[in-house]
């Protein structure tokens, strides 16, 4: 597997340019909105004695507004925009010939941003001709804006794929959205819903 998801990458995504679309989404009972649309490349795939690792690098352009009563902007509640680097790394464990790994944020150029020392696990890798998929799950929690002048924990997790369409590059990020308990550790649904992100080739 392992050499088979490289040649993929290597073959298929590497000097890839893909863009996200504006989406826009409610947060806080339709008290916040987000609009988010990015542009985004991998790079400097490297294989390792076990796995491999490679870079996602994000060129984000995303704020947060708070609304009024009649759902009009009223402020910027949080500027997400910037550039952030996210390293993989994946390796096969010998105990269950299974591939497993971790994503983490390597570097951002985002303003007081919210995911220093936030990792996810990687798992449930699969690979075909045309299609690679994981999942993700994020360790502990990270901060969210709210309405009000706090935050709370929430955390992300993800069904991730990267296929080809038409002999065009696509990548999927469907997230789950949890609220996260720093007393018992357990993650609940959240009411509020991230849409799905579909990235494209140019």
């Amino acid at each position: 597997m392992k050499d088979q998801i490289i040649e993929f990458l290597s073959k298929n995504v590497l000097g890839k340019e893909l863009r996200t679309e504006e989406i826009r989404y409610i947060l806080e009972d339709g008290k916040m909105e987000g609009n988010y649309s990015d542009e985004m490349f991998f790079s400097d795939i490297e294989a390792t004695a076990n796995g491999l690792k490679f870079n996602l690098t994000t060129i984000t352009k995303e704020k947060i507004y708070l609304l009024d009563i009649n759902g009009l902007y009223t402020e910027i509640k949080k500027d997400f925009t910037g550039t952030s680097v996210f390293a993989y790394e994946i390796s096969r464990r010998k105990s269950t010939g299974e591939f497993t790994g971790y994503m983490r944020l390597i570097s951002s150029t985002v303003p007081d941003h919210t995911m220093e020392a936030v990792a996810s696990g990687v798992y449930d890798i699969k690979i075909s001709e045309n299609e690679l998929s994981w999942k993700e799950i994020q360790l502990l929690y990270r901060d969210m804006p709210t309405n009000t002048e706090n935050y709370r924990p929430v955390a992300f997790d993800a069904q991730v794929r990267l296929f080809l369409e038409n002999g065009k590059l696509n990548f999927e990020y469907i997230p789950v959205y949890s609220n996260y308990d720093n007393k018992t550790m357990e993650k609940t649904i959240s009411r509020d819903h991230y849409p799905s992100y579909i990235s494209k080739e140019n």
